[in-house]
């Protein structure tokens, strides 16, 4: 199974060079009672343990391991020193990942991809003692902006950020890394012009959602000109009232306008693409905006409601692409959202308790490791039960049970033990990770 042997020379970083990022970061315990070693094994045996768990916990856990540490001496391991030894070990499995192909779920597209990458952010409520290095909205908050490849599950982009801060620079600053035929799905956050022009100029693709508050025009049917013969940009366009078309739309029904122009003043190029909600669809939609009322700061401008049936896509998409298929491709930006969910709820990275800043740092650097290794793992798994036994895997279940065994499966790394723990995971996904599939969606689109 080739996709084991390519997530093990990955998995972790060889001793040698941990203990190279030791000397670096000036990590280096002068105590025997914890050495390099014995810190990593308390950050990743249990996902979420450091912040879920109190230090006079997390000292009994090392007592198993013939440790014995005071709750002082152990805090005051948690120092900036910690901090910098874990980015590192996260900086460079992140760039490693690079340099590795991974095999890519199948996915019935018109057009041949090279990755689906999709960008989003997610933030974490910190204790209010956080607050002066991460302000949030309210209280202390941080925000992961993270990008990646639905294809392989790898990440393209990773960046940590105040919780009040926005999407837009995340949506600029990720495009270093955009080669030709990506398709980027994004939400509203990172609606802006500039970007989608950014994206035309690598030769890659994008699909967003558009503000209901958007001036959309289109060519004017009855244009006029200067007596020179020169067209008079004034006349040259008018207006696309959404409040009229959705009256000619039926619930589930899609509309395109093959070229249109996005902004008052920016008139860009784009196609537009309109679908209008089935009355289940818009009765969700209508209970998110009620929701984002109530957690979100800022008033909701009228026209958001009075169209809210409507769901907008402008994309750079070919037209041979139709317009049922790129709301399709669209709906696969949902999946970061299930990974964000995984994060938080199932590897615990929100935290529990109160804490000095290294010590959070630090459990939010092991929380990323982790993450990072269980999706890759967790994708190439997936892409393996399609492939061998046609079952769609639930990511959710499999991000679960491989963060449980990151650990194990560092320490058993080139040994047979490794090769058991794998049989081991995949059995008991075999047994119980089927994906509970509700109806068609986008997950029937593989091939």
């Amino acid at each position: 199974m080739l996709f084991i042997s390519s997530v093990d020379c990955l998995l972790f970083c060889h001793p040698k060079e941990l203990t190279a990022i030791a000397r670096e970061t000036k990590f280096i315990q002068r105590e025997r009672k914890l050495d390099m070693n014995t810190f990593l094994h308390l950050l990743f045996d249990q996902p979420g343990a450091v912040a879920g768990c109190s230090l006079t916990h997390l000292c009994a856990k090392l007592a198993k391991r013939n440790r014995t540490l005071s709750k002082q001496a152990l805090d005051k391991r948690f120092n900036k020193n910690a901090v910098q030894f874990l980015e590192q070990i996260f900086l460079r499995l992140f760039d490693s990942q690079f340099q590795m192909a991974f095999s890519k779920l199948p996915i019935a597209t018109t057009h041949p991809f090279r990755s689906m990458r999709i960008l989003d952010g997610s933030s974490i409520k910190l204790p209010d003692a956080l607050h002066t290095m991460f302000p949030g909205t309210t209280g202390g908050g941080v925000k992961c902006q993270l990008e990646f490849d639905y294809l392989t599950g790898k990440f393209y982009y990773v960046e940590l950020q105040p919780g009040k801060a926005g999407d837009s620079p995340s949506g600029l600053s990720r495009l270093e890394s955009v080669q030709k035929d990506d398709l980027l799905l994004q939400d509203l956050g990172y609606f802006k012009c500039d970007l989608f022009r950014k994206i035309e100029k690598k030769e890659a693709f994008y699909v967003s959602r558009a503000r209901a508050d958007t001036m959309f025009y289109v060519n004017s049917s009855h244009p006029r000109y200067h007596k020179n013969g020169e067209l008079m940009k004034k006349y040259a366009h008018i207006r696309l009232y959404l409040e009229e078309e959705v009256q000619t739309m039926k619930p589930g029904e899609s509309k395109e306008f093959p070229r249109v122009y996005i902004g008052k003043h920016e008139r860009m190029p784009a196609r537009l693409v309109i679908y209008r909600m089935t009355a289940e669809e818009q009765k969700r939609q209508e209970f998110r905006i009620k929701r984002r009322k109530q957690t979100k700061p800022g008033i909701i401008k009228q026209k958001v409601k009075d169209l809210s049936s409507l769901s907008l896509y402008v994309t750079n998409l070919p037209t041979d692409i139709p317009a049922s298929e790129i709301c399709t491709l669209y709906r696969y930006r949902w999946q970061i959202e299930l990974l964000f969910k995984s994060w938080k709820s199932d590897l615990g990275v929100a935290p529990h308790r109160n804490m000095k800043l290294e010590r959070w740092m630090c459990h939010l650097y092991a929380e990323l490791i982790i993450f990072l290794l269980s999706v890759l793992l967790t994708y190439q798994v997936r892409h393996y039960f399609w492939r061998e036994k046609q079952l769609i895997l639930s990511e959710r279940i499999a991000i679960r049970e491989v963060s449980e065994r990151v650990w194990k499966l560092v320490q058993a790394r080139a040994s047979p033990k490794w090769k058991e723990l794998m049989d081991e995971l995949l059995h008991i996904l075999a047994s119980n990770g089927r994906k509970n599939v509700r109806g068609s969606g986008p997950i029937s689109w593989l091939t």
